[in-house]
């Protein structure tokens, strides 16, 4: 994964998107929904002269130099009926010598990409043979020094190493590509006072003196991405699952937070196990947190993950379910992409999307079927989110360098998905027959697709064929408009389902199984309930445009279409209000007290106002009370403000904490400038949380971003303020960012590239300055010209210097949010020699759409003049009143 990245937090498409929680609202749309750049090209999985059998690496590290250096042994059985020659992914290295086993040395020829080299022979198909490839280079990328540094003098001394999708290729010569699996070995020399982590076991560890070389076996074949070795001094967490190894290796500083953030791990192997049908299948498990690295990665036994998703205890009150659940999906991919990998990235749903359903099912499984549904309903809406910036089918061919940017939306959220409608029309028994009969046919293999879609339907006798082209092969998901009405008279209902969506040869017209739902009282006047389903398919021949009719006894109280929440999709439907507020007030699922709250929220009559008052204040899951405070904010009168202020200030702090940062959040909706004297009430009931804090860092966060949303006096020296109180990774600053850009004031401009531009201010500090550049860009008009130049060239400098990738790739992203073409130079030339895939990305996506936005350029920059001369005026009055009430008093 590019870092295997999840969570449920800021999605910025770059691969950086695990550490922080404000923003995502702030990222810019471009306007074009195509995919590729110019420069994409096809890609397919790559020749194999030879099937790598053994890869031995004998290495050792100079961490004063940041050098490696060594020998790498390929043990290769022939394949072609000739094989002449060999290639190896090789960047950057410096190739002293290479050989066969026996020592003979081999001709060779080194390109910018690629080592190729010529046999001694032609070796036969099946034959077996040996090269050794001595070599050394300072990577600058692949592998990863870390050492402590002006931002962060406490960051201790580490080596990790992380190839997804092809970084292994810059510290090793390898086939570096995940269409061939080997077994591999470890010889690594390190510093003496270091611990290592490797794949497999650790058989033996010498001790030199001043080093030590520790000797690593993997037995069983994987795929070379999931190499992996960190070398630094860690504090040592032991547990175990079934009498097999599991540890969690932090530094020191933070042991007593491992078992917060990885602590569950057995439990969750006993349930994928159990799940799956197919045991945890290697012989130990390790975990390792290091420093600078971004995400979390599935290597094999030894996953790696980042410094910012160690959580203390503080967030451990609101916050641990969405990080636990990383932890959950790494190990889940110890069954989906290690022990069964894809055979190349345009098949990484078979991966990503099988790691994020089998997360899912673990929160459901820790959490309860309630939140299994929230997180279910927030990865869809993820994968919509993206769907609106551009849209392809989920298995697809065409990138630009090495398919880092075919880790999004559609593999991760669509992918689970499509796994979570695959189990509702096979039904839970069978689908997990099928998965189990895929794990097991295709083990220590790469897959493609067509091994799923087999299994699953050898496994259970259903047809899948169409099923995989309109879910994977195509585009999209079905937009359904659905009306109701009913018949009282003939004691009729009648439901009109439209499929909106524009049909064409990427998206087509769904077919689908589909489920309409109609709750009537029991008896006449009776208070109990039974509810009759209507089953019908959508689609068929092509329908876009269907009607139903069902006799009912009596009036539903309540109508839902695909109650359970089964299918992919998003849905209009239109209902009487008081259909609506039953369903808040009584449906037993949570997926249709969301959708009531989200419905009733634009309705105005005194009843719905009253049922999103009661659910937010009694609903049994804090999701529905959360979706309730937005709704009631968009009725942005002051009775609703009461209603907010009044539960911000009486729900148990604990309890209710991620309810309370909604209702912040919903109090930044009453701003001065539209509400007037509402705007100071918001003020003073968020003030507290403000100046004082919170015992939740969501609460604190959200406070601060809604308190600069309010646009009153003063909001800018008390966020300031803020800042300087302390939090996890700077989470809580991250949000007062937000609330310092959402003022629209010109001064915060130069705080915030004051954060940003101080190299010795922490990477996330930075980085969560240059995130509120994408709040600016939203409200960019609102911003003088000068000062959004200011801006520009701050950013355009981080984007060319910020020593962290994610940084970089932030700024980029803020430059398209803030529109300004004189960028598109600097983002070009920095993408052209960016190393890290996921910023080399959003520079190329910046720059096109920055060179594609001329629509309209001439008449917005008179937009900007005249609102610039209209501020020149504002302040010149201000001074003038401000004179004459000096002179009254």
């Amino acid at each position: 994964m590019t870092h295997c990245t999840r969570a449920h937090s800021v999605d910025l498409g770059n691969g950086y998107s695990l550490l922080f929680m404000q923003g995502q609202e702030a990222l810019p749309n471009p306007t074009a929904r195509n995919y590729e750049l110019p420069g994409d090209t096809l890609h397919y999985a790559p020749d194999r002269p030879g099937d790598v059998k053994h890869v031995k690496l004998d290495i050792a590290l100079d961490f004063d130099q940041e050098v490696i250096s060594g020998t790498i042994y390929t043990t290769f059985t022939a394949l072609y009926e000739e094989a002449k020659s060999v290639t190896f992914d090789a960047i950057e290295l410096s190739i002293d010598k290479v050989a066969l086993a026996d020592g003979s040395e081999l001709n060779y020829s080194l390109g910018e990409k690629k080592l190729h080299i010529e046999l001694d022979r032609p070796y036969k198909h099946g034959e077996e043979f040996t090269v050794a490839v001595t070599y050394h280079t300072r990577p600058r990328n692949g592998l990863h020094f870390v050492k402590p540094a002006p931002e962060d003098p406490t960051r201790p001394v580490q080596a990790y190493t992380f190839g997804q999708p092809q970084y292994h290729s810059y510290w090793f010569p390898c086939h570096d590509s995940p269409n061939d699996r080997a077994t591999t070995e470890f010889l690594v020399t390190a510093p003496s006072q270091f611990i290592t982590i490797a794949n497999g076991n650790l058989l033996k560890v010498v001790d030199n003196g001043e080093t030590k070389t520790h000797h690593w076996l993997h037995a069983v074949p994987h795929a070379a991405y999931l190499i992996s070795l960190v070398v630094g001094d860690f504090a040592v967490i032991k547990d175990e699952y079934k009498g097999k190894p599991v540890s969690y290796y932090v530094r020191k500083d933070r042991a007593d937070d491992a078992r917060l953030y990885m602590g569950k791990t057995p439990d969750m192997m006993g349930f994928f196990s159990e799940y799956t049908g197919v045991e945890y299948p290697y012989d130990n498990y390790d975990q390792t947190v290091v420093e600078i690295y971004t995400g979390a990665m599935e290597h094999t036994t030894a996953t790696t993950h980042s410094f910012g998703l160690l959580f203390d205890q503080k967030a451990n009150l609101d916050m641990a379910p969405e990080f636990v659940s990383v932890t959950a999906h790494e190990l889940a991919h110890q069954w989906f992409g290690d022990l069964v990998t894809c055979r190349d990235w345009p098949n990484a749903w078979l991966n990503e999307g099988f790691a994020t359903y089998f997360e899912h099912l673990w929160t459901g499984h820790d959490q309860g079927e309630d939140y299994f549904k929230w997180e279910m309903l927030q990865t869809r809406k993820g994968y919509q989110n993206e769907d609106r910036r551009y849209r392809r089918p989920v298995v697809y061919h065409k990138y630009y360098n090495q398919g880092f940017e075919l880790f999004d939306g559609h593999i991760y959220n669509k992918g689970a998905w499509v796994l979570h409608m695959l189990r509702n029309q096979l039904g839970d028994s069978a689908f997990r027959r099928g998965i189990k009969s895929y794990l097991e046919r295709n083990r220590t293999r790469e897959v493609i697709t067509a091994d799923l879609e087999r299994a699953l339907e050898e496994s259970t006798g259903r047809s899948l064929a169409h099923f995989f082209h309109q879910w994977i092969y195509s585009g999209g998901y079905p937009e359904f408009e659905v009306s109701y009405s009913w018949d009282g008279q003939h004691k009729l209902a009648k439901v009109k389902v439209r499929q909106a969506q524009k049909v064409d040869d990427l998206t087509p017209c769904f077919k689908v199984p589909a489920e309409i739902a109609f709750t009537i009282p029991a008896s006449e006047g009776s208070d109990e309930t039974r509810t009759i389903p209507l089953h019908v398919t959508l689609g068929e021949d092509g329908e876009v445009e269907q009607t139903f009719y069902l006799p009912l006894e009596r009036e539903p109280v309540m109508v839902r279409f695909d109650p359970e929440g089964r299918l992919l999709k998003s849905l209009k439907f239109e209902r009487p209000t008081h259909l609506l507020v039953y369903q808040l007030e009584h449906d037993a699922d949570i997926l249709g007290r969301v959708e009531a709250a989200e419905a009733l929220a634009d309705r105005r009559e005194p009843q719905a106002l009253t049922a999103l008052t009661n659910a937010l204040n009694s609903d049994a899951f804090w999701g529905v009370r959360t979706t309730a405070a937005e709704g009631i904010a968009k009725h942005g009168t002051a009775e609703a403000q009461d209603i907010l202020i009044q539960a911000f200030r009486e729900l148990d702090v604990k309890e209710y904490s991620r309810v309370r940062a909604a209702i912040a959040t919903a109090l930044g909706e009453f701003p001065a400038h539209t509400h007037g004297e509402l705007a100071q009430r918001s003020v003073e009931a968020l003030r507290p949380v403000v100046e004082g804090g919170d015992v939740s860092y969501r609460v604190e966060s959200a406070s601060a971003v809604a308190l600069g949303k309010t646009r009153t006096e003063g909001n800018i020296e008390l966020l300031t303020k803020a800042l300087e109180r302390p939090s996890w990774n700077y989470n809580v600053q991250g949000g007062i960012f937000n609330g310092l850009a959402a003022t629209g004031d010109d001064r915060v401009i130069d705080i915030l590239i004051a954060y940003l531009s101080d190299t010795s201010n922490y990477i996330m500090l930075r980085r969560g300055a240059m995130m509120a550049f994408l709040t600016i860009g939203s409200l960019r008009h609102e911003y003088s010209e000068a000062a959004r130049q200011r801006a520009v060239t701050a950013l355009m400098h981080a984007a060319e210097h910020d020593t962290w990738g994610p940084a970089r790739a932030t700024a980029a992203w803020a430059l398209l949010s803030l529109g300004e073409k004189r960028a598109i130079p600097v983002l070009e030339s920095v993408a052209s020699r960016e190393t890290e895939d996921g910023v080399q990305r959003a520079m190329r996506w910046a720059a096109h759409n920055l060179r594609s936005s001329d629509k309209g350029e001439e008449q917005l920059n008179q937009v900007r003049k005249d609102l610039d001369e209209l501020r020149a005026e504002n302040r010149k009055l201000r001074e003038q009143v401000t004179g004459l009430e000096a002179r009254l008093s």
